[in-house]
Formats: structure tokens, sequence, C-alpha cells
């Protein structure tokens, strides 16, 4: 016969009865942020339809225009969970000095690609191009975009009317 205080593993005395252990806490491990996302999506969606709202999908992103110079542009999630204006539309990854070039992931997140190389295009930060910044000397197509900015925030006289 068994001593009550010494039962098997995974066993143990409640009352007069032998119940299982309690099963392990469910998995802490760190779940990549598209996945989350994923999961989270439906709730929202539920919680959205409940209350006549719309839940905007997190690959889009929340366009906006520059509060310093009213150029267009789009707000993504960073991978460390802050907001960076993207400029609209994707350049040559070599005509874009590393570390000013942007990717956004298949979930918006936008993720800065340093000085890889993974595809031929890339997208910039507005911040690199609003004419209230300084302009860019590393590269000719940040001082256009620069210019162009420029130009539209501060338009130059009107040319004269041909007669």
């Amino acid at each position: 016969m068994t001593d009550r205080g010494t039962d098997t593993v995974n066993r143990y005395w409640r009352g007069s009865t032998r119940v299982a252990a309690p099963s392990a806490r469910p998995s802490r491990d760190p779940v990549p942020i598209g996945r989350a996302v994923e999961d989270v999506l439906p709730f929202l969606a539920a919680a959205a339809a409940r209350t006549g709202t719309t839940v905007p999908d997190p690959r889009t992103p929340a366009t906006t225009t520059c509060d310093r110079c009213g150029a267009d542009a789009g707000w993504h999630r960073t991978v460390g969970g802050r907001w960076m204006l993207l400029d609209p539309g994707t350049w040559p990854t070599g005509t874009v000095p590393p570390g000013r070039r942007w990717r956004v992931a298949g979930d918006g997140t936008a993720v800065n690609i340093g000085g890889a190389n993974p595809t031929d295009r890339c997208r910039i930060s507005h911040f690199d191009v609003c004419p209230v910044n300084p302009p860019p000397s590393d590269s000719p197509l940040l001082l256009g975009l620069w210019r162009r900015n420029a130009e539209r925030a501060c338009p130059g006289p009107a040319a004269p009317a041909a007669h």
C-alpha cells in the first residue's frame, strides 16, 4: 500500500480521490506580429460589425498629407512599433542610399533594409524628402524628390500668359 504523500508523478491527492495534475500553462513564446494580427482580426471585425464601425486593413497604410509640406504619404508601423511616414511609390534600390531603403512587408510593417538589395525596388521615408528638412546631399533621386516637394509646398510665380 502506498502512502498518500508519496504518490507517483503527475498525480496528487485531492481529498480521498486521485486526480491528474493540472496541465501546464500554455506556451508564452514570442509570436510573429503577422500571426498575431491574423489571429486578432476576426475578433476586431466581429466587434466592428456589432458597433457599425470598420476595421482598417493593417496591410494598407493610413494615407495622409504631411503636416509640414502638404505632400501625400502613408503611415506604416515599423518592426520596433514606431510609425514611419513613407512616400508613395517605389524607386530603384541602386538610386537610394543604404540605410534609407524601406520595404513594406506583407502585414504592412515597414522594414528598413539598410544596405540589402532583396529586390530591385524600395520605398523611401518622407522625412528624407520633406522640404522642411535640409536637402539631401547623398542621392540625386532624393534631392530631386525633395525639390519636387519644395515646389509643391511653395510654388514659384506663375508663368506669364502667352498673348
